[in-house]
C-alpha cells in the first residue's frame, strides 16, 4: 500500500519472474490481478519480462505457464507497421511482452548476428567506392600519404572506442592532403579527452560544429541533461587552408528513435553527413571514413557525387554497407553509372 507505482511495478516484475501467478502477486502488493497485468505490460514497453516455466497458485501448487504470445505495444498505425517488421525479423525469438524500441533493437541485433556468419571479402570495390574489412591501424597502410581530400567519420566514443582516437588521428594526419579537413563526430561526456587525443595524434584543431537535433536523442540521467545536439569537430592536417566558407551548424530532422537506426545502434542520419561532406570537399574528390559502421558516410558521399574509401572492423557492418551502396546504385540507375571512378 505504501509503494510508489514504480516500486510496485519493480516488485511485480520480480515476483512474476519467480513464478508467482497474477492473483498471488496482486494479493501480496494489495492490488487486483488486472492491475498486476497492466504493470507487467508497462514494464514490457522498456524491457522484456522473463516469464516463468511454471506458475505458483495463490493457494499453493503449480501449473505449467503458457508460452506467451509475442506482444508489442504501439500507439499508431505507423508504429504497428514497424512492429510487424520487427516480429517478422525476430521470428521464433519474439516471445512475451516487449516494447517497440526494444523489439527493433533485438531485430537489428539478430540480423547483424546472422550477417557475422557470412563470408565478407577483405576488399569490396564499386564504381566509386572501396570498402575494407579490418582494424584501422592495419588495413590502410597502402594508402599513399597526402592522397585523401577529406575525412568525415563517426568513430565509436564509448569507453572501448575512445582510446582509438589517437590512432584514428595519426591515420588521418598521414593520408589527408596538407591543410584539408577531418570532420569527426564526438560524444559529449568525454569531449575533452577526445579533443586531446585527436590533437595528440597530430591533427590541428580548427572549429567545433554541431548538428542541432529535434526530439528526444540523448538523456544523461545522472546529470539531468537532455542532449539536443551532436558535436562535429573540425581538425586539419597541418595548418588549415580554407577553400570555402563553412557553415558550422546543421538543423537536422527526425526524432532520433530506433526506427531511424535500423542498421546500427549509433547510426547517424544521412542528411547531416551530406551537409558536412559539402562543406569540406568538392564533387569528384575522395571522402575517407575508416570507421564507417553501417555506411552512412558512404551513402552520403556517393549521393553528393564524391568518391568514397572506408571500412570497419565488424564484418556485419561492412556487409551492411555493401548492401546499402548496392541498393543506392540500383535506385540511382544511369545517374549512378556516371559517378566518378575511384580508380
Amino acid at each position: 500500500r505504501h509503494l510508489t507505482r514504480e516500486q510496485r511495478a519493480e516488485v511485480v516484475a520480480r515476483l512474476r519472474g519467480q513464478g508467482w501467478s497474477l492473483r498471488r502477486i496482486g494479493e501480496a502488493v494489495g492490488v487486483d490481478h488486472k492491475t498486476v497485468s497492466a504493470d507487467l505490460a508497462e514494464i514490457g514497453e522498456d524491457s522484456p519480462i522473463e516469464e516463468p516455466e511454471r506458475v505458483e497458485r495463490k493457494g499453493g501448487g503449480t501449473y505449467p505457464a503458457r508460452r506467451p504470445r509475442p506482444t508489442i505495444f504501439v500507439s499508431s498505425p505507423r508504429d504497428a507497421d514497424r512492429a510487424v517488421k520487427a516480429l517478422h525479423a525476430l521470428g521464433g525469438d519474439a516471445t512475451g511482452l516487449i516494447g517497440l524500441p526494444r523489439a527493433e533493437e533485438r531485430a537489428r541485433d539478430a540480423r547483424l548476428a546472422q550477417l557475422r556468419t557470412a563470408t565478407v571479402l577483405p576488399r569490396i570495390e564499386g564504381p566509386a567506392y572501396e570498402l575494407r574489412l579490418g582494424d584501422l591501424r592495419e588495413v590502410w597502410a597502402d594508402v599513399p600519404d597526402g592522397s585523401i581530400d577529406c575525412l568525415v567519420a563517426d568513430p565509436p566514443y564509448d569507453k572501448a572506442g575512445i582510446p582509438l582516437f589517437e590512432d584514428f588521428a595519426r591515420l588521418a594526419l598521414r593520408v589527408l592532403k596538407p591543410g584539408r579537413l577531418a570532420v569527426v563526430y564526438c560524444g559529449h561526456l568525454h569531449l575533452d579527452t577526445e579533443i586531446e587525443l585527436l590533437a595528440k595524434g597530430g591533427l590541428t584543431y580548427v572549429w567545433h560544429g554541431v548538428n542541432l537535433l529535434p526530439g528526444r536523442h540523448t538523456q544523461i540521467h545522472s546529470l539531468m541533461i537532455n542532449g539536443r545536439h551532436r558535436s562535429a569537430l573540425l581538425f586539419s592536417a597541418g595548418l588549415y587552408q580554407p577553400r570555402r566558407w563553412v557553415h558550422d551548424a546543421y538543423f537536422a530532422e527526425g526524432r532520433g528513435g530506433p526506427e531511424e537506426r535500423p542498421d546500427h545502434k549509433w547510426q547517424q542520419a544521412v542528411e547531416p553527413v551530406r551537409h558536412w561532406i559539402r562543406q569540406v570537399s568538392e564533387p569528384g574528390e575522395v571522402v575517407f571514413d575508416p570507421t564507417c559502421g553501417s555506411g552512412t558516410t558512404d551513402v552520403a558521399a556517393l549521393i553528393e557525387g564524391r568518391r568514397f574509401l572506408g571500412g570497419d572492423l565488424d564484418p556485419a557492418y561492412v556487409e551492411t554497407t555493401r548492401r546499402r551502396l548496392e541498393t543506392l546504385e540500383a535506385a540511382s540507375g544511369d545517374q549512378e553509372a556516371g559517378a566518378p571512378s575511384l580508380g
